[in-house]
């Protein structure tokens, strides 16, 4: 009779197990997702790092013309850095954006970025713009030089440990 009713308890104890490791995700797929996860987070960081090396470049290039006293060269290479590029760069971020890519979705809708930017927000954008426009109006070397001193204000902060 005793045995009788410890085969309930210890039915109930054999199945317990099973049901609990039945209402676990398997570790392989925890792995998998983690890893996944890994790559989604290593291309953002990518991307941030081929933005900067676009600005690099436009940053050299800018400071190549301004050096060489070519107001207009400089200028038009000041506003593709606060542009993060020309149009077939924007053309690649606009496919980004209509595949629903966000760098900064919430800095986005908080009109700190512009859709798609990576690394200017708007505000740095329109001031190095209106550097890039008094170097294209600069009358002699030093309004060329204010205008400047004008935009590197603004790249600074955003090129910081990138030089």
């Amino acid at each position: 009779m005793r045995l009788l009713r410890l085969v309930p308890i210890v039915l109930v104890l054999l199945v317990l197990p099973v049901n609990a490791f039945a209402q676990e995700t398997p570790p392989s797929l925890v792995e998998s997702y983690s890893a996944l996860a890994d790559s989604i987070l290593a291309l953002k960081s990518a991307e941030t790092s081929f933005v900067h090396a676009v600005l690099a470049y436009h940053l050299g290039e800018a400071r190549r013309h301004h050096g060489l006293d070519h107001p207009q060269q400089a200028a038009s290479e000041m506003a593709l850095f606060a542009n993060e590029g020309d149009n077939a760069v924007a053309g690649i971020r606009k496919r980004l954006l209509d595949g629903g890519h966000h760098h900064h979705a919430d800095a986005e809708a908080e009109g700190i970025y512009e859709p798609g930017y990576v690394v200017v927000t708007r505000e740095a954008k329109a001031t190095m713009l209106a550097a890039a426009a008094a170097m294209r109006q600069a009358q002699n070397k030093n309004t060329a030089q204010a205008a400047w001193q004008q935009f590197m204000e603004a790249v600074r902060p955003l090129m910081q440990n990138q030089e």
